[in-house]
């Protein structure tokens, strides 16, 4: 169980990847205020902000969480699950206005900023704890 716990960390750290080079590619749209651009870098990301990124949450969640949390603290745990909901609203937010011909700059700019730093910290913090628990 151990060992099948430290390999789902392992995919979840490389998922991680994959979700911030798709911020990467909003930001220079953001940061110029492009909506055509915004629309265009939102659209190529779609599988990533999608379906991809409901799983990856959903996964955190269910399967990885609840068994870390004793060992954690289900208060640090509990923020990484708060956060999941909200970065799926200002996901469906922006994608929803992009649908409608808007460009969100605000969520988008908040999305990827939530993202980033939460995913800096699942990286940096409680995954490294995590695994040091795991191995001992």
């Amino acid at each position: 169980m151990t060992n099948d716990l430290i390999l789902l960390i392992d995919r979840l750290e490389s998922e991680h990847v994959e979700v911030l080079d798709a911020v990467a590619s909003l930001r220079p749209a953001i940061a110029g205020r492009d909506g055509a651009a915004l629309q265009s870098a939102l659209a190529a990301s779609e599988q990533v902000f999608g379906k991809a990124l409901n799983v990856h949450s959903e996964t955190e969640d269910v399967d990885l969480f609840p068994q870390i949390a004793p060992m954690i603290g289900d208060e640090m745990v509990s923020m990484f699950v708060q956060e999941h909901v909200r970065i799926r609203a200002l996901r469906d937010q922006v994608y929803r206005r992009m649908r409608q011909g808007e460009a969100d700059f605000d969520a988008c700019a908040e999305l990827c900023d939530l993202l980033g730093d939460h995913m800096d910290r699942e990286d940096q913090v409680l995954f490294p704890s995590a695994r040091g628990l795991l191995a001992d």
